[in-house]
């Protein structure tokens, strides 16, 4: 598929590079022409070096010095950045009653250091161009799953975080909206979508009867990225196949 080139001459920096959504917006982006430093903690982020266009980051986001780490990149790529995509993610799932340092680590990772990077990209950007924030959100965000509560929590919170970004940052130049993709497979939900029972009943709760691709959610995150997007502030798009639409009764159907 030829994508537009509508993103050349433009500087992103995309967290959670690494693997999974992540690796699938940072292709996007660059196929459409944006320089992109690409941020994770894993190692293994460095096989996306493309010298003079994709610079790898090995970074922890709930760290506080990063976000200079990440801007002092983005400069050596041409920058400021002018598109910022938060798409970092880890943990496994644990009780409502977790020990008070899991449930932290995941607030601090989805929603403060979203908070933290955010603020300084917005002070860093060139304010006679556009900027752009997409947050990936969650389905967790409106809904319950056994096991999840820190992931809904800091997830809803990333919502309000949105919300909040787009009012006071929109009056700058600036525009925050969200992504909330439904079930995707990727390796850290392998055991979920290769079991034979499980895979059948996620696709059976989209009406579309499938999983989305990491591809397609990196295209409506390139969407909200790009200026075809250019009044779009405060959103939050849905890429779940209409799962949030249809009704559990809907499957008895």
């Amino acid at each position: 598929m030829t994508r537009p080139q509508d993103l050349v001459d433009r500087v992103a920096v995309v967290t959670g590079a690494a693997h999974g959504i992540g690796a699938a917006v940072t292709a996007e982006l660059a196929a459409r022409g944006a320089r992109i430093v690409a941020v994770d903690v894993s190692g293994y982020v460095s096989r996306l070096a493309e010298p003079g266009l994709l610079t790898p980051l090995r970074a922890d986001v709930t760290d506080p010095g990063t976000p200079a780490l990440v801007l002092a990149a983005a400069a050596d790529l041409g920058g400021p950045a002018s598109i910022l995509v938060q798409a970092a993610y880890e943990g496994t799932p644990a009780p409502l009653g977790q020990p008070d340092e899991s449930w932290h680590r995941t607030f601090d990772l989805v929603l403060s250091a979203a908070r933290r990077l955010g603020t300084a990209f917005v002070a860093a950007r060139d304010p006679s161009g556009p900027a752009t924030i997409v947050h990936l959100a969650s389905p967790h965000a409106h809904g319950a799953v056994p096991g999840f509560a820190a992931y809904a929590a800091a997830k809803a919170g990333l919502l309000a975080l949105t919300r909040a970004a787009a009012v006071e940052w929109g009056p700058l130049g600036v525009r925050c909206n969200a992504v909330a993709p439904g079930f995707v497979p990727v390796e850290r939900n392998r055991d979920v979508w290769s079991d034979p029972e499980l895979g059948d009943a996620l696709r059976s709760a989209s009406p579309l009867g499938r999983f989305a691709t990491v591809g397609e959610v990196a295209r409506a995150v390139a969407f909200l990225a790009s200026e075809e997007s250019s009044f779009v502030n405060g959103a939050c798009l849905a890429v779940d196949g209409g799962m949030a639409a249809m009704l559990p009764e809907a499957l008895l159907r």
